[in-house]
């Protein structure tokens, strides 16, 4: 929906929604609203609310323009709905479809299976189930559960741990905030990169001042230091790009069962982490944030191998022609 020119910058919006919802629910997770054995439920059925706005919004949403032009054939209806969208007469934007229709490979039809049989897609497939499942996985929802304890080990209240944790959630959104122009003005490899060495590095030192906050009398106030910086640095890159890097790197036709793919993974890498954190907690304690340093690391050098940069051209990086070692050099456009 989003023109080149600010694709990158709307892409996270959704990181910016995703992070707001995450700071208010925890403003009123605190003990004084409905953090308490009471009325935890109110707070967990509040989510109603924002279904109902957006079941009621669903009616205005528009089509996507290339979607009915390039797939379905609809080329009326596109142009009306981009011309809506952008605000212009339909003859100003009609360029932007027809070169949308060169560039597409709009052939066949497009699923899973088309997917998985096509060489050239498998490549761009697992780098986008790779960032998708790799977010999950680096521990991030894990940080957060363990960041009260970590904040009270510091010597605060639990009231004190709270509003530390509240804090996290300021930076977590802040962050987020901050990400809507930077990442359209910079490299997605620059980004991941700093955010996946950094979150790796913050998550080794993690449990090491967490395994020695008795004994040394300033770990505990670096543990806190770790925490607040991993949450900063998984803002940068990590948090934002895996939500949009699919409609970089596949033309309109693969595009859409390529992100639902990388969804699928999304989710998995949710409830696996779900599932056995609380299990990994009570065999290994915090020594378990070693896996998650683990997991970001293996990720970090398949993104190194093998993902091309696609800020230079953000509609002529394609699936095709990826399946081979890109990409330590930037792809220019044709």
């Amino acid at each position: 929906l989003a023109p080149d020119s600010v694709r990158g910058a709307v892409a996270v919006l959704t990181t910016f929604g995703v992070t707001f919802g995450v700071l208010l629910s925890q403003f009123m997770g605190l003990d004084w609203l409905l953090g308490t054995a009471d009325l935890w439920h109110y707070l967990l059925s509040l989510h109603l609310v924002l279904i109902l706005v957006s079941a009621t919004a669903l009616p205005t949403l528009p089509e996507s323009p290339k979607y009915l032009y390039t797939i379905r054939g609809l080329r009326q209806r596109a142009l009306k709905e981009l011309s809506r969208l952008r605000g212009y007469p339909a003859e100003e934007v009609a360029h932007e479809l027809e070169l949308g229709e060169e560039r597409g490979d709009t052939r066949r039809e497009w699923g899973v299976a088309a997917l998985l049989s096509t060489p050239s897609m498998r490549l761009p497939l697992a780098l986008v189930c790779a960032l998708q499942a790799g977010q999950q996985c680096s521990g991030i929802n894990a940080v957060f559960y363990y960041s009260t304890l970590i904040f009270k080990s510091a010597g605060m209240s639990q009231t004190g741990a709270q509003y530390a944790n509240l804090g996290a959630g300021v930076i977590n959104f802040g962050v987020s905030a901050a990400m809507i122009p930077v990442v359209n003005s910079c490299k997605r490899r620059s980004l991941l990169h700093f955010s996946l060495i950094l979150t790796t590095v913050t998550l080794v030192l993690l449990p090491v001042s967490m395994s020695f906050a008795d004994a040394v009398s300033w770990m505990p106030n670096f543990s806190i230091f770790c925490v607040l910086f991993y949450v900063l640095v998984y803002g940068c890159g990590l948090g934002p790009i895996p939500y949009f890097i699919g409609s970089e790197l596949f033309d309109v036709g693969p595009r859409a069962p390529a992100m639902a793919v990388g969804s699928v993974a999304q989710w998995i890498g949710n409830l696996t982490v779900a599932m056995t954190f609380p299990t990994l907690q009570r065999l290994w304690g915090q020594n378990c944030f070693y896996l998650f340093a683990a997991s970001t690391a293996a990720l970090t050098v398949f993104i190194h191998l093998k993902l091309p940069e696609t800020f230079t051209s953000r509609q002529a990086v394609r699936a095709s022609g990826s399946e081979k070692r890109p990409l330590s050099k930037q792809v220019t456009s044709a």
